[in-house]
């Protein structure tokens, strides 16, 4: 069993499984679960061997997991993850960083990176984890993975340990589209019929070398376009990527504080003393949220706002739209969906490739801004985002490695909207 990827190995695989049904739509898809989740019989140590010492044996198996074995999955093995979830990079100094099997000379990312290193090795067919801020869309773009970040609220947390409730969801990874939809249908049955959008809307985000996403947009506007969808090109300011970022990870940090405020006590009384052993870059972003005071909080809920009003206002239905709606709506393929004269972005991932390995913490510092001013956009506003590996980043391309490492392109959509981006994306797939 490779530590850096498994805590602990299935305790009721098999056929017989707790709760695993012999028929259903998962039967024998390979289930790994994320340390942050209660599977009974287990302890949860959220990335953290002092945590998973003093942890107690889990009495019930969260709801989450308990459907995917009702549905017949099969759970193999509880996965590694950064420490508290408090991490995008993958990486764990308790147990070691997982090797990216698709870019072995970069990150995996993170947190949910023992699911998605399973998934990408091929040893499990569904990655279950967590997403706040990106901890599923990260791994899967770095790890060649479909990852699903689904609407705030929409499953249940109950059973799993909290980042900052705000924010965090339940998310999942596959190597294909067709598993990550089953996953969704069981984790999220439809209550009403699929609406599709009739605008797309693609986003370049300034100061982004031209490249495979770039390319990517003249064919895949055409695509679009052919199944009767309006497209447009806009373009994303580093102004507003930066607001966005320094608001979520603000509003993120005030959240962790008081999620964590009995451990983390309080400077006085002297945290370290109340604190297990972590890594670094982790001890130093927990000792940043105990700073943080209520007027960072109502500056970063301003700067918030702003992104969830354009945000909205840039997808949300309009008059203008109705007319190609209905057109959009004639050629769809699949039988229970229906138009609407909404929008859905295309944006990339992840700023490209994986960062390399030994990057320093001022170099991964300076890149998690990045990064975020990507992946804020659906957090701040409670929104679906679903990863899919349409690229790779032959930029990036070190002449040491086989291949042009992945890179992620999304589809975002207003909240409630899962099932319009997993259809959008089969109808360009097929």
């Amino acid at each position: 069993m490779d530590k850096r990827i498994y805590v602990a190995s299935a305790r009721f695989s098999g056929p017989r499984g707790q709760g695993r049904q012999e028929e259903g739509p998962l039967n024998g898809q390979r289930l790994v679960v994320k340390d942050l989740f209660a599977i009974k019989g287990e302890r949860i140590g959220q990335g953290n061997p002092d945590l998973l010492a003093s942890a107690p044996i889990e009495r019930h198996t969260a709801p989450a997991v308990l459907a995917l074995q009702q549905a017949g999955a099969d759970y193999r093995a509880r996965t590694t993850t950064d420490e508290l979830a408090y991490s995008l990079n993958g990486t764990n100094a308790h147990f070691g960083t997982p090797q990216n099997p698709r870019a072995p000379l970069r990150l995996p990312g993170g947190s949910s990176v023992g699911s998605a290193v399973a998934v990408a090795r091929g040893e499990a067919e569904i990655g279950l984890g967590t997403d706040t801020g990106g901890s599923i869309r990260v791994p899967s773009s770095y790890c060649g993975l479909y990852g699903l970040r689904p609407t705030h609220g929409r499953i249940s947390m109950t059973g799993l340990k909290p980042l900052a409730p705000r924010f965090d969801t339940v998310g999942w990874m596959t190597r294909d589209l067709a598993t990550l939809t089953q996953v969704s249908e069981v984790l999220m049955p439809p209550a009403t019929a699929t609406r599709l959008p009739a605008r797309i809307i693609l986003l370049v985000p300034e100061g982004l070398a031209a490249g495979p996403y770039q390319r990517l947009l003249g064919p895949l506007s055409r695509r679009l376009e052919s199944l009767g969808f309006q497209c447009e090109r806009r373009m994303l300011s580093q102004a507003f990527m930066a607001r966005a970022s320094e608001a979520f990870r603000i509003l993120q940090g005030c959240e962790i504080r008081r999620t964590h405020q009995a451990w983390l006590s309080t400077p006085e009384q002297g945290p370290e003393t109340r604190w297990p052993q972590l890594n670094p870059d982790i001890a130093a972003r927990l000792k940043w949220c105990m700073t943080l005071s209520d007027t960072d909080e109502q500056a970063a809920e301003a700067k918030a706002d702003t992104v969830r009003g354009w945000y909205r206002q840039q997808l949300a239905a309009s008059q203008e739209g109705s007319e190609s709606a209905a057109e959009a709506g004639s050629r769809v393929p699949h039988a229970q969906a229906e138009a609407t004269s909404e929008a859905v972005f295309v944006l990339p991932t992840t700023p490209g490739a994986s960062p390399l390995l030994g990057a320093s913490l001022e170099v991964m510092e300076a890149y998690r801004h990045r990064l975020m001013g990507l992946t804020a956009l659906a957090g701040l506003n409670g929104a679906p985002q679903l990863s899919l590996p349409w690229l790779a980043d032959s930029a990036a391309r070190l002449p040491q490695e086989s291949a042009p490492p992945p890179w992620g392109v999304s589809l975002l959509g207003l909240p409630g909207r899962d099932e319009s981006l997993l259809a959008l994306a089969s109808m360009l797939e097929n």
